[in-house]
């Protein structure tokens, strides 16, 4: 009995423990599986997130460089052929580079007015998009994002609407349409059924096909009401997809009866949008129970074997928890091995730095930029890695992070131990873990060395230009043996010497003003030569006709004295010379300006003789008077001024870009002043106005190229480079310049006083 009873107790003891144990182990296992997909749901879609915001962000930064392009704004401001050739050149390159559906550019009316060509655009000039939310929105101020169906087709794609500013207004609307190609993709590759929707749960893209331009989730007739108007599935009104959800345990069934893990996270990049996530659950649950109750015979038999049964079981058991969890890893390195593979496709160098300055990850981009092996990269110090000036001094990048900065951007030169030398523009960012902990920082290398060496290359062809035109200005014999090195040179030139290019338009220009002054010249002196003879015979005429009165017998003939009074013949004589002395005067006044013309040319001149700075200075207020006349008043203070050997053209050309400058700084009403002075070696000259000034901080900058302080579109930066060329480079001269914001400028030019001619002009 005692044998029986210890034997039944251990046998009920072993049930008991067995039933326990079982449940115990069902309950946990069934957690974990349950658990793990879940975090292989939450994983997936992060990299989802990851990927598609990546993706939408570029193209958000595309479009709102396309926005802010000086060309654009311009286009907007003043419309002509050479602008919107240069605009369209722009548009089609963007739709090139992002594949591109549709890029064009929208007048605040709605109208398009330029648009890129080819058979992907369906956009023509002249569309009115002015209903369409992604206008109105940028027509607000706000860039704008959406998802949209084509009117003609049902390929989905992806609106990108920017607003274009100048002077804080808004003066039209930049939009990029391109395809959701790149994200159909990425849902390709995933291991669930994923589904993108938009603000009305419509699905836009998916894994599945038949779900796309259905409702996934709850929504308003008004929505899809207003969606049908939109004419965005051609008037056919989106379906609701007949899935049932669980939002409490995070499920949802499928029509075909097959349950499903869900997860929904709005995207990062638009929370409007959502990311759905459905990971089939069932085969999981299904095998899990299977091997449990496949099991149970074997349970049973093996009570009597207390000790080894359990064993068997625990090992079995454990055995397949193993099994379970390698399956997993799989999957999760599955994801991984996907995100390694975006990670390694980027175009820019990439490496993960820790706390302690250790390198524990690099994409392939950076190890080809190092010229070293992986394996000799991660774990090593990331100055013995890359190293650089900045590498253990307080502009260190990991130690302005560690001081609480988000972004750390500078450029710098990278020199690994494999002996490569590369230009970089390095992002670093920190780097968080799931918990928010920091724990080391991101670094981007973007590697620069051509752009620099481009323009090294750029500075040395200017350099080399410059030097070829100082050349052909000094020995106009070589002219012609140079003439073909110029043909060959011209391409050069033409990109590189913007400020060579205006000094040759300025001479065109001389050269256009001497020829118009010379054909003009030629009439006005036959015109005043006949005009002179004109007055003489009418003077003439007058004295004989008086000769006549007084000859002829008194009281004169009535008929003829009616005919005089008739013809006025009085008022005529006397007329007849005012209007010859105003012909003269206004003929004198012709002779003047064209004068003042050939003058400012000196196209008839050699390029350096002695001349009166006096002189040019008269000349070019001649020609720049109808800039000056109506905002200031010029007051000439001059004085005695020896002759100098100079290029009086070029000194024009100074003289004329000091005062329109001036003129342009009055806003309404002020004065100029010229004053001229001279000692024994240089002539002065100083230009004074009442603008509006220049702040201390830009002074320094005025003579440099392409600089400028005025509004976009209000000046090219060369007016003041090619002033201080002339005065400094080919007259030897200095310039000075004194300013206070508000009160006005003064110019003060000195030119050295030469008596004759260098040798070899």
């Amino acid at each position: 009995m005692k044998f029986r009873f210890i034997f039944l107790a251990l046998g009920l003891l072993a049930l008991t423990a067995s039933v326990t144990g079982g449940a115990v182990y069902f309950q946990t296992v069934n957690t974990l599986v349950h658990d793990q997909a879940r975090k292989m749901a939450q994983d997936g879609i992060e990299i989802l997130d990851k990927s598609i915001s990546s993706i939408l962000k570029t193209n958000q930064k595309a479009v709102e460089v396309l926005a802010e392009m000086w060309s654009v704004q311009n286009l907007f401001n003043r419309q002509n052929p050479e602008t919107l050739i240069e605009v369209k050149f722009a548009l089609d390159d963007f739709r090139e580079a992002y594949n591109a559906t549709r890029c064009c550019l929208i007048n605040r009316e709605g109208l398009v007015i330029a648009a890129s060509s080819g058979e992907k655009s369906p956009v023509r000039i002249g569309d009115d998009y002015s209903k369409r939310p992604f206008f109105q929105k940028a027509l607000a101020g706000e860039h704008y994002t959406a998802l949209v169906q084509g009117t003609t087709s049902k390929e989905p794609a992806i609106n990108l609407s920017h607003p274009v500013f100048s002077e804080g207004m808004v003066l039209g609307v930049a939009l990029l349409t391109v395809p959701l190609t790149d994200i159909g993709e990425i849902f390709a590759r995933s291991t669930g059924v994923v589904a993108l929707t938009d603000e009305h749960n419509i699905v836009f893209i998916a894994s599945k096909q038949d779900w796309l331009f259905s409702v996934l989730g709850a929504t308003t007739a008004e929505n899809l009401i207003d969606i049908a108007e939109k004419r965005l599935l051609r008037g056919e009104m989106p379906t609701q997809l007949p899935i049932t959800f669980d939002a409490a345990k995070g499920t949802a069934r499928l029509p075909d009866g097959k349950g499903y893990l869900f997860y929904r996270s709005p995207l990062s990049s638009s929370p409007n949008w959502q990311i759905n996530y459905f990971q089939e659950y069932g085969q999981i649950d299904a095998q899990l129970l299977q091997t449990l109750f496949g099991k149970t015979g074997i349970l049973l038999a093996g009570m009597t074997f207390f000790v080894l049964g359990a064993m068997i079981y625990l090992f079995r058991q454990a055995e397949l928890f193993l099994r379970q969890r390698e399956q997993a890893e799989k999957k999760y390195k599955s994801a991984n091995l996907f995100l390694s593979q975006i990670w390694n496709v980027a175009a820019d160098g990439m490496r993960v730095i820790d706390k302690n300055f250790n390198v524990v990850q690099a994409n392939e981009t950076f190890v080809a930029m190092t010229g070293m092996e992986k394996k000799d990269i991660l774990g090593k110090k990331c100055q013995d890695v890359f190293w650089s000036l900045l590498c253990n001094t307080e502009k260190c990048p990991m130690r302005q992070i560690l001081a609480g900065k988000k972004q750390v951007e500078y450029e710098s030169v990278k020199e690994s131990p494999a002996g490569k030398i590369i230009n970089c523009w390095v992002i670093g960012v920190p780097l968080h873990d799931a918990n928010g902990k920091f724990v080391g920082i991101l670094e981007s290398y973007r590697d620069i060395t051509e752009k620099i060496e481009a323009e090294h290359a750029m500075e040395k062809a200017f350099e080399e230009t410059h030097k070829f035109a100082e050349e052909l200005a000094a020995s106009n014999d070589q002219l012609h043996r140079r003439q073909h090195e110029l043909a060959l040179a011209h391409d050069t030139l033409k990109q590189s010497q913007a400020q060579i290019l205006q000094q040759e338009k300025m001479a065109s220009v001389g050269q256009l003003a001497a020829g118009v002054a010379h054909e003009i010249n030629n009439p006005m002196g036959f015109i005043s030569s006949n005009l002179g003879s004109l007055a003489k015979y009418l003077e003439r005429l007058t004295g004989f006709i008086r000769t006549l009165e007084e000859k002829l017998p008194q009281p004169p003939d009535e008929e003829l004295a009616a005919l005089r009074k008739k013809l006025k013949i009085d008022y005529i004589m006397e007329d007849a010379v005012h209007l010859v002395e105003e012909s003269l005067d206004g003929a004198g006044r012709v002779k003047k300006i064209v004068q003042g013309l050939k003058n400012f040319s000196r196209i008839d001149q050699a390029e350096r003789l002695a001349a009166d700075i006096n002189e040019c200075l008269d000349t070019t207020i001649n020609i720049v008077w109808n800039e000056l006349k109506y905002k200031c008043e010029v007051k000439k203070e001059y004085g005695e001024l020896p002759p100098t050997v100079c290029n009086a053209q070029q000194l024009n050309q100074m003289f004329m870009n000091l005062l329109v400058n001036a003129a342009q700084s009055i806003e309404t009403k002020g004065e100029i002043r010229i004053k001229t002075w001279a000692d024994q070696d240089f002539i002065y000259t100083r230009i004074s106005d009442t603008g509006c000034g220049i702040p201390q901080d830009k002074i320094k900058r005025i003579f440099e190229p392409f600089y400028t302080s005025k509004e976009v579109g209000k000046g090219t930066g060369l007016g003041l480079s090619i002033v201080y060329d002339i005065v400094v480079k080919n007259h030897q001269g200095d310039i000075q310049v004194e300013s206070e914001v508000g009160k006005g400028t003064t110019f003060t030019v000195k030119i050295p006083v030469i008596d004759t001619p260098p040798a070899g002009l």
